[in-house]
């Protein structure tokens, strides 16, 4: 039996609520990214425009670093610098876990349990520590730091995948497309994880760009040739080097970075969640 709640909620309302704040949270990231991506920034993000921390005024909306630089405008580019790593790692996470997924519930007995062990050596990788063992050999390469974040979150989707595989290949519409000699594979990505479970991958992946995130911005903050560094803007960086002006009153530089990175997060997360109420709902 279904849960039964003394207060009905309606899902339809959940679902749309969340999806509508998750995305709220990430206009403003958004906002940066095609602005910094169409050359509509106010300044250079590179260029010194200001006094050190000078305060928001009507040329620097939102003040200067304690370099003098525009706000708006590393806010924006940091968040256009982050967008392609961050696609790199959903990109190898998809591609890896697709096919681990598929060979592990098709392929036979053989590749299952290829696939699987191979799942497990992955899924036993501390993830973080990984990802810091290649951020320290690939330096400030943040396309391979990315890579690995993806490597290391193959399993998850790899996981989602079998799932929705193993549940739907016995379902009578799958069956029927069989009968009409439609391919296993077209019927796998197109019929199974394409119409049916991709909403489950997209939760997923949303969970992969806010980790990647995560990631990106706290070895930004960290330095030492680690993530971006200066004078490529990141609000992990902005972070470090605002982090002794909160100490003097200076916060405006530390705020916004931290407001970003906080903002995206939850965004991520809020629509990851939403596309799992659309799960339920459909169950």
């Amino acid at each position: 039996m279904g849960k039964v709640s003394r207060y009905p909620v309606d899902e339809s309302k959940k679902r749309f609520f969340l999806l509508f704040i998750g995305m709220l949270c990430l206009l403003p990231a958004t906002t940066g990214l095609v602005a910094a991506a169409f050359g509509w920034m106010p300044y250079d993000p590179f260029t010194f425009v200001g006094e050190p921390n000078q305060l928001p005024n009507a040329t620097t909306w939102l003040g200067c670093d304690a370099l003098g630089r525009d706000l708006f405008s590393r806010l924006g580019s940091a968040a256009a610098y982050f967008t392609p790593p961050g696609a790199v790692a959903v990109i190898v996470a998809l591609v890896m876990g697709s096919l681990i997924g598929v060979a592990e519930s098709l392929g036979g007995k053989l590749w299952g349990a290829i696939s699987s062990w191979f799942l497990q050596v992955l899924d036993s990788l501390p993830k973080f520590v990984f990802v810091l063992l290649v951020a320290s050999i690939a330096r400030s390469n943040l396309f391979w730091i990315m890579s690995a974040v993806g490597v290391t979150f193959a399993p998850q989707i790899a996981a989602a995948i079998k799932s929705s595989v193993l549940k739907l290949r016995k379902a009578a519409f799958i069956e029927a497309e069989r009968s009409l000699g439609v391919s296993m594979m077209r019927i796998v990505f197109v019929h199974i994880l394409w119409g049916h479970a991709r909403r489950v991958i997209l939760a997923q992946l949303m969970s992969l760009m806010a980790y990647a995130l995560l990631v990106e911005t706290s070895l930004s903050y960290l330095g030492g040739e680690l993530g971006l560094q200066e004078p490529l803007p990141s609000w992990g960086n902005m972070l470090a080097l605002a982090k002794d002006g909160v100490f003097t009153g200076q916060l405006m530089p530390a705020i916004l970075p931290a407001l970003m990175i906080s903002l995206t997060l939850l965004g991520f997360t809020l629509v990851g969640h939403g596309f799992l109420a659309m799960v339920e709902e459909r169950m």
